[in-house]
């Protein structure tokens, strides 16, 4: 992906609080085509800019279609939308339009450019007024009082443009099949956006993107853009050649600004079905930029061959300080049978006869991480999901189930509040983890 349409397609953008949502529907149509007209006349015909011009379209529009206007239209109806004098409420309506085009665009050049047409109409004293709103997105200074009545929009852009301003962290994770490793990832995101059947795996990678601020929405880039992916959008894009997928990462640990995250998923390395896929990931390993690795192991299926292969490749082959080690699904274990200190240390042991000094492991349960965050947000659950909940929610209250003791130096790790949830998505484990690759806690 291109860094221009990658920078726009991780945005958070809510129309929601729209100031136009309830204007006329005459004003609303007329504001649509000027806005349309200076996306492309500034920023050009672009996949992302005309997605995101569909949802002003949605919520502008509607069912009708906009007019396409001549040259004389377009200029009369360009002077009666951003400075019409016989009309001195609609002022207004010139800064919000301005401030339109930076979300869609997120381009300061063709942020200016829009400026540069739109003075075409306006006295020396509006210009300066204009001037200032441009600053303003481009600056952190508080916003004059003038421009309280857009303060929203500008504060929404500024977040915008923070974070595709950071260095983006890129994780890779991977596993052999049915280590839980798309689990995890939906864990991490806090949101079922990646697929868990075997039959849905593919042999090409699959980025999720984190955006500075929930808005409701998930995008979805495959053959085209989706703003507003469901589930189902998910579950069945077309992976041939890989797609990208942003939302809003909801993290156990509380961060002042949100981090610039891509999680690489990659194939099963083991697939039975499709060799492709391991060469596919070994490739990643080798090729790939990224700046930590979390390999998932499956507390269930340890010690097997097709494992034993792979940790030696993957020994051999990246830096041992990049590497995290999950082991998961020890929501299975049982107390009678199962030690979790034990399998621990068997873990660590064996990691260290491989070559790995001083092996990184975090012991969790992806799958209760998950369902806590989809319970703390609100989500609905299925009954299935709301029975493994409570089950699980009686199991990890449990002493000998408090995974976060096993976590790299876990007087680190504090929860986020006093509520059951909160100590809970500590002892799953997961807190931990996060903890340590994105909070940057000592390994």
């Amino acid at each position: 992906m291109e860094n221009n349409l990658r920078n726009n397609f991780i945005t958070s953008h809510s129309l929601v609080g729209h100031p136009l949502k309830w204007a006329k529907k005459k004003t609303r149509i007329q504001y649509y085509v000027i806005l349309e007209y200076f996306v492309n006349q500034c920023a050009g015909i672009t996949k992302y800019a005309n997605a995101r011009l569909l949802q002003y379209h949605t919520m502008l529009v509607g069912d009708e279609t906009a007019d396409v206007l001549t040259d004389r239209d377009r200029d009369l109806n360009m002077r009666s939308m951003v400075n019409d004098r016989l009309r001195p409420w609609m002022w207004k309506y010139r800064f919000w339009l301005i401030n339109d085009i930076a979300l869609i665009v997120a381009d300061k050049t063709a942020v200016e450019k829009a400026q540069e047409i739109m003075q075409r109409y306006l006295s020396k004293r509006q210009s300066t007024a204009l001037a200032m709103l441009v600053s303003t997105l481009y600056s952190d200074e508080v916003v004059s009082h003038k421009l309280h009545f857009t303060e929203d929009m500008i504060h929404q852009y500024r977040l915008n443009r923070k974070f595709t301003e950071q260095q983006e962290l890129r994780v890779l994770i991977t596993a052999n099949m049915s280590a839980g490793k798309s689990t995890l990832i939906n864990a991490l995101v806090g949101k079922q956006v990646a697929r868990t059947s075997q039959e849905a795996c593919t042999a090409n990678l699959c980025h999720f993107l984190n955006k500075p601020v929930e808005d409701g929405s998930i995008h979805l880039l495959g053959s085209e853009i989706n703003l507003y992916a469901e589930y189902d959008d998910l579950m069945s894009a077309d992976n041939v050649d890989g797609s990208d997928i942003a939302s809003y990462f909801r993290t156990f640990i509380h961060l002042e600004m949100p981090r610039r995250i891509c999680l690489i998923d990659t194939p099963g390395v083991n697939s039975a079905i499709n060799q492709e896929h391991g060469k596919r990931a070994r490739r990643a390993l080798r090729e790939e930029h990224y700046d930590k690795l979390i390999y998932v192991l499956n507390a269930n299926q340890l010690g097997t061959d097709d494992e034993i292969r792979y940790l030696k490749y993957v020994s051999e082959h990246v830096p041992k300080d990049k590497i995290i080690f999950v082991l998961n699904k020890l929501d299975n274990f049982k107390s009678t049978d199962d030690s979790i200190a034990a399998s621990i240390e068997g873990v660590r042991n064996d990691l260290v006869h491989l070559g790995y000094e001083d092996p990184v492991v975090c012991p969790l349960s992806a799958y209760f991480a998950l369902l806590l965050k989809m319970k703390m947000n609100g989500e609905a659950m299925t009954e299935d999901e709301q029975d493994a909940y409570d089950y699980y929610v009686k199991k990890f209250s449990r002493s000998e189930y408090d995974l976060s003791v096993y976590i790299p130096n876990p007087n680190t790790l504090v929860p986020a509040a006093e509520d059951k949830q909160s100590a809970l998505a500590v002892r799953s484990g997961l807190y931990g983890l996060e903890k340590i690759v994105y909070g940057g806690i000592n390994r």
